[in-house]
């Protein structure tokens, strides 16, 4: 399948099973044998404390041990990836950061077990619901042609949008917020404190903190931080308000 044609497929996929086989079948005929994927929801959504991981290949105590060691804090190439926005070869992270010695260790049960070859591919989208792929090189492979690697991480990146867009109306619709409040609630996520919220949209701090605890109220928390964090969770604000 071309990139093209995979894009059109991921699309129009209509639900999360299709899609994903359509992915592993797509990167299956570019050298991976195994494929992994982790949805990551931003802090503040209303599914932030759900682990949605899909699996083809990895043996399902693998899963397990992904999950432990992203918990710890632990998984040096997957979050290098996130945090740069490039894919990266497993093999690669040494000489690319410093790690910790629990990171050596997570590295060294991997490459014990056989995960030698392989990379991770971040993926983005909406309201800072972002994502990332392990993808394990099929037997004698190394490293990708960079035509082959670049198919996948577009592929990778589609997958990701489309997932978005199928989990998102599961979670019900946002709070409502009124036009103020939400302008309230973004320069709080600024930073920005009651009487400097004042000054900027020509009102007393006392109405701004009237707004406030009305936001609290629908949001369904206590303090400012929280409030910033559930309004780029639910797509309320933007993580740039």
């Amino acid at each position: 399948m071309k990139v093209s044609e995979f894009e059109s497929f991921a699309h129009e996929a209509p639900t999360t099973d299709e899609l994903w086989n359509g992915l592993v079948r797509f990167a299956r005929e570019r050298d991976v044998d195994k494929v992994g994927y982790h949805h990551i929801p931003p802090l503040g959504a209303p599914d932030d404390t759900v682990s949605r991981v899909q699996n083809s290949g990895f043996p399902i105590e693998w899963v397990a041990f992904y999950l432990a060691a992203r918990q710890a804090g632990s998984l040096p190439v997957t979050d290098y990836a996130r945090y740069h926005g490039e894919p990266v070869y497993w093999g690669d992270i040494e000489t690319l950061k410093e790690l910790t010695d629990e990171e050596r260790a997570h590295l060294a049960t991997l490459r014990d077990a056989g995960f030698i070859h392989g990379l991770a591919i971040p993926a983005y989208g909406q309201n800072g619901r972002n994502g990332v792929f392990a993808l394990a090189l099929a037997p004698g492979v190394e490293r990708l042609d960079p035509p082959l690697l670049g198919d996948l991480r577009w592929a990778c990146q589609a997958t990701h949008l489309r997932f978005c867009a199928l989990v998102l109306p599961d979670l019900g619709p946002a709070p409502a917020l009124s036009r103020r409040e939400v302008e309230v609630l973004a320069w709080v996520a600024r930073g920005k404190s009651n009487a400097a919220i004042g000054a900027i949209l020509g009102i007393s701090a006392h109405t701004v903190d009237a707004h406030l605890r009305r936001v609290y109220a629908k949001l369904g928390v206590f303090d400012r931080i929280s409030a910033a964090l559930r309004g780029i969770g639910f797509g309320i604000i933007t993580s740039e308000a």
